[in-house]
């Protein structure tokens, strides 16, 4: 694992990841397997050091910040093959347009009992870790800021450092370890600015980008890398504090390091095309970095700042796709398909049977796990219902389904034997 020292800075550590825990369910096929990202750490070093506090214990609903800026130019995707900007004449007068709404995170932690006393926590607010936020809207007098959910984990207060260096208190609005991402609100926003969002479904691979943030914390604060967009459509597993997830990300080998988590990846125009989130850390890997695209960003967002949290529908299953299950297993399933969804656990009494293949849910064919999913986040709440048509035995039945609140697992948990990654 990549390692970012400074001598000058006690608190900083090696980039914090996010290790496979003991997985809950066990599938009944042992090459079963999932991908392990390592979360960039915006948390640096005390965090490792000191532990992992308790969120914050309370959020402020809002609903002043639930919308973003939308970019005049975000249905038109790609740049030319010069990089040619439609708005400025060169990259640096992007960067210094661009970069009052790119901001420092400070995740501030106390001691909240006697355990986080003797693991070295003082009962004063210290310094925990740095990362990057971006505002996204201004608001009378008032700055809304995305960040992602692992900058701002364990803070007992949170400040923010704007673009001239002025330290702020924030508010946070609404947050979710699912997504990683968060939302917060200062009041201060003299010397600011919102960023534009671009449409990132118009993101092509090749693309220019650049990361903005603070690697390594504020010492290197208001920093710029470039690449390009490596791939515009990744789906990768990813492990948080809630759980096992399947994410849809923008890959770019723009540098992505410490305290970049939460900050900017902006096109040519300075739109802003995702928030950094991930990298893959290994001595063996060089500049495989991830983004939260844009439009996922503000769907989320939007969902923060009215409720405080998402609540997600769950169908109650543990999930294979068949394209992933060997031919000489298949006989064992009695289907030839070559695609679907394999229900490998059953939570509850819902109709569904291990052994049961999604092919369709409501009117739309199911491939792979993530379209179940896509589709329930993108459509359905808990309490509705859905119409899963299944093979079963090689013949095909349609069974109705009410939805459920889907449950956070701990991954720190170990007495927790039972589970599925992923589990819908």
């Amino acid at each position: 694992m990549s390692e970012f020292n400074n001598e000058n800075n006690t608190n900083q550590q090696p980039t914090q990841t996010t290790q496979p825990s003991k997985k809950r369910f066990k599938p009944k096929f042992p090459w079963f397997k999932t991908i392990i990202v390592a979360l960039v750490a915006g948390i640096i070093g005390a965090l490792i050091v000191l532990g992992v506090g308790r969120l914050m214990e309370s959020t402020v609903l809002d609903n002043g910040g639930s919308d973003v800026n939308e970019a005049s130019n975000h249905n038109s995707g790609g740049n030319t093959l010069d990089g040619k900007s439609d708005k400025y004449d060169s990259v640096n007068q992007m960067i210094n347009d661009v970069s009052p709404a790119i901001v420092g995170v400070i995740n501030m932690q106390k001691a909240q009992n006697l355990d986080d006393l003797l693991k070295g926590k003082s009962n004063k607010s210290q310094e925990a870790g740095v990362g990057s936020g971006v505002i996204y809207q201004k608001n009378n007098g008032s700055a809304y800021i995305v960040t992602n959910n692992h900058v701002i984990d364990g803070a007992s207060e949170i400040k923010v450092q704007l673009h001239n260096s002025k330290q702020v208190d924030a508010k946070l609005i609404g947050k979710d370890a699912l997504t990683d991402m968060a939302v917060l609100k200062i009041n201060d926003s003299k010397g600011t600015k919102a960023i534009d969002f671009a449409n990132s479904s118009k993101v092509k691979t090749g693309d220019s980008v650049f990361a903005m943030g603070n690697p390594l914390g504020l010492e290197f604060a208001n920093s710029v890398t470039s690449g390009i967009i490596s791939a515009s459509e990744r789906t990768i597993d990813t492990q948080t504090s809630a759980g096992s997830n399947k994410v849809n990300v923008l890959q770019t080998d723009a540098a992505i390091n410490p305290g970049n988590s939460g900050g900017a990846l902006v096109d040519i125009n300075g739109n802003l095309v995702g928030i950094n989130s991930m990298k893959i850390a290994s001595e063996q890997v060089e500049g495989i970095g991830f983004a939260i695209p844009s439009n996922e960003v503000k769907v989320t967002i939007k969902e923060l700042v009215e409720n405080g949290k998402i609540e997600r529908p769950s169908i109650g299953i543990g999930l294979l796709n068949v394209s992933e299950i060997p031919e000489q297993y298949k006989d064992q399933l009695k289907t030839s398909r070559k695609d679907g969804v394999y229900i490998a656990k059953v939570e509850g009494n819902n109709g569904l049977k291990e052994g049961d293949i999604i092919t369709q849910i409501d009117d739309k064919k199911v491939k792979e796990d993530t379209d179940v999913r896509s589709y329930l986040y993108a459509n359905k709440k808990p309490g509705d219902t859905v119409n899963l048509t299944v093979e079963r035995n090689g013949k095909e039945q349609n069974i109705k389904v009410t939805l459920k609140e889907q449950k956070s697992s701990n991954n720190n948990d170990s007495s927790e034997s039972e589970s599925s990654s992923p589990f819908n």
